[in-house]
């Protein structure tokens, strides 16, 4: 009991040395793992309710909303045979998998360009109040929003009209989808910035192009890949432990392919009064 108790204390001082940390970017790390758990060990809500004592769809409302009491979270813990310091050093090391929309829910959110950039700062922890400030959009906007996500099924409102998300995070969206047209506008202008920037520290940019051979090509698509993990499995981190007022946006683009240096770089015909007149 005593060791309980000491365990609950040091979960609870990992979970809140940040007061202001929000408890819902806590958990989701955590309950994407405790599910990792249940389907190792081939634990069903059913099996789970039985062994807390409770009916299956309470179960499923606490894995849906991920809104618990932190003495609640370590019973399920005790249940299936792992402490909650296992837990959290599980979520800290689990690769992270990007979940995907519908092509109709993609289509959606294409149709209604607001709508998108509303969800947009949503999912990426931008509060409703700022997203409300910084848009000049009033309560009712924000509220119509909202229920317009939840007839997507992307997030649902609680009877105080908090929400929490029915969609797992971070996104991947499809780069030939219907968000196609908007997904090049945002990366093309997040790039032209980073080029015009370069000079300063927080736009690292790199450009290069060289001669390689298929396995070299090869190894450094497995290193880009393996950037781009830890550049998510960080942030997951960042979001779990930091107060949100800590934490500032950032963006990565990768990219390795052939370039096709004769359909860029075209060489018209010499011509000496033109070769210093620009292009």
């Amino acid at each position: 009991m005593e060791e309980r108790v000491a365990e609950e204390k040091m979960a609870e001082e990992k979970m809140l040395e940040e007061s202001d940390i929000t408890e819902q970017r806590q958990r989701t790390g955590l309950f994407a793992s405790l599910k990792q758990v249940l389907k190792a060990q081939g634990i069903r809500y059913k099996d789970l309710a039985e062994k807390l004592n409770t009916s299956e769809p309470t179960i499923k409302r606490l894995f849906a909303e991920q809104d618990c009491k932190l003495s609640r979270l370590m019973e399920v813990c005790e249940v299936i045979g792992i402490s909650f310091t296992e837990l959290v050093d599980l979520a800290a090391k689990q690769p992270i998998n990007p979940s995907t929309l519908s092509l109709a829910t993609e289509q959606a959110l294409a149709a209604k360009p607001g709508l998108m950039s509303f969800f947009m700062l949503l999912v990426s922890e931008f509060d409703l109040d700022s997203i409300l400030e910084h848009n000049q959009l009033t309560v009712q906007d924000g509220y119509l929003y909202l229920r317009e996500l939840e007839k997507l099924d992307l997030i649902r409102l609680r009877q105080d009209d908090s929400y929490y998300f029915r969609v797992d995070r971070p996104i991947a969206w499809r780069l030939d989808g219907p968000l196609h047209p908007i997904l090049v506008k945002v990366n093309q202008g997040f790039i032209k910035e980073s080029i015009s920037q370069n000079n300063n520290e927080h736009y690292p940019f790199y450009s290069a192009s060289r001669l390689l051979s298929p396995n070299s090509i090869k190894q450094l698509s497995r290193e880009v890949d393996s950037l781009y993990q830890t550049f998510q499995k960080q942030a997951a981190l960042d979001q779990m432990f930091y107060p949100r007022e800590e934490l500032l946006p950032y963006k990565m683009v990768s990219t390795l392919g052939p370039f096709d240096l004769v359909r860029y770089f075209k060489v018209p015909a010499f011509n000496g009064n033109k070769l210093f007149e620009p292009n």
